[in-house]
């Protein structure tokens, strides 16, 4: 559910920039996002409009809690107000649990550290609604992996970088910031020995470094719609290797490229709402789309831009 770590990469930058004053912060955030149907067209890059109303929805309820301390604390305006966080998360969705931790610390105003883990595991709801699957070839299909017996791990490493110019010029309007953020990670599927599987409805994923990039540009307002934000995310693996015999012909090192115009809305203190709107990339092929179990063994050939979601994202602090 890429969806969701470009929310929590989304909200893990804001928080960085407009982080308050309470030490503990405990917070329930519900995610839901809806897909329509795009055509699929052969060839190389490409836009590829909506022809269908609905082609799914997805959701999921994570609970968060972060102690922030000082950390590194010194006189200058660059140091004052230095910490670390300490973070532990719960998500829960229709076909996964998931638990992580993190920790983050800014050795500068403008710089933050993080680095975490997460483990998570799912089931199958029908052959469309898998938590949890391995690429078979022979059929091809995705098979069921049962809950608890294959695991998705996780580990990761990040820096942002952080600047806004309401830091240098005071006032409640001059608040236009950006951040720039490199992750770098390792992910694995235990339970299977297939090089392709699934995680949370993504399919064509495989064990392997991987990196995401996040760039955005936005402005923070005194005013009830508090954020405006544009910004763009791109992931991908290091290595094509990584998908075996499908690493040419899938392209495994292929770099998905996200562009998301987004708003948060101040509802009070504790409750804010964050809507995004998700155009992404996804690989075109040579040969006639049939579904996304024949894709491993399709020809890559270019980039097929869509329109991917609409999401909307409630996070209440208690």
């Amino acid at each position: 559910m890429k969806k969701y770590a470009l929310f929590a990469a989304v909200l893990f930058c804001c928080s960085a920039v407009f982080a308050d004053d309470d030490p503990l912060e405990l917070s329930l955030t519900t995610a839901v996002a809806y897909y329509p149907e795009s055509e699929r067209k052969t060839g190389d890059t490409h836009f590829s409009g909506i022809c269908g109303a609905f082609e799914g929805a997805q959701a999921a309820v994570t609970f968060d809690a972060t102690y922030t301390v000082p950390f590194l604390q010194g006189s200058g305006d660059l140091t004052a107000d230095n910490s670390a966080k300490f973070s532990c998360a719960f998500e829960l969705s229709p076909i996964s649990v998931m638990p992580s931790l993190s920790i983050s610390f800014t050795p500068i105003a403008f710089l933050e550290f993080a680095v975490g883990g997460r483990a998570g595991t799912g089931w199958n709801l029908s052959e469309d609604l898998q938590g949890i699957s391995e690429f078979n070839a022979d059929k091809p299909e995705y098979k069921d992996i049962n809950a608890f017996s294959g695991w998705y791990l996780n580990g990761w490493a990040s820096a942002c970088l952080m600047f806004d110019i309401g830091e240098v010029i005071e006032g409640d309007w001059t608040h236009v910031f950006a951040t720039a953020t490199y992750k770098a990670g390792y992910q694995k599927l235990t339970g299977t020995n297939e090089t392709i599987w699934n995680w949370q409805a993504e399919y064509g994923m495989a064990d392997g470094w991987i990196y995401e990039q996040e760039y955005m540009l936005g402005y923070q307002m005194p005013t009830k719609l508090s954020m405006i934000a544009v910004g763009t995310t791109l992931t991908g693996h290091y290595k094509s290797s990584d998908f075996g015999d499908y690493s040419s012909s899938y392209d495994g090192d292929y770099m998905t490229v996200d562009i998301w115009p987004m708003a948060a809305l101040t509802l009070t203190e504790k409750d804010d709402i964050y809507l995004m709107v998700d155009f992404t990339s996804r690989r075109s092929f040579k040969e006639k789309y049939d579904d996304i179990a024949h894709e491993p063994l399709m020809t890559k050939s270019g980039r097929e831009w869509i329109f991917y979601y609409l999401g909307l994202q409630w996070k209440h602090k208690f």
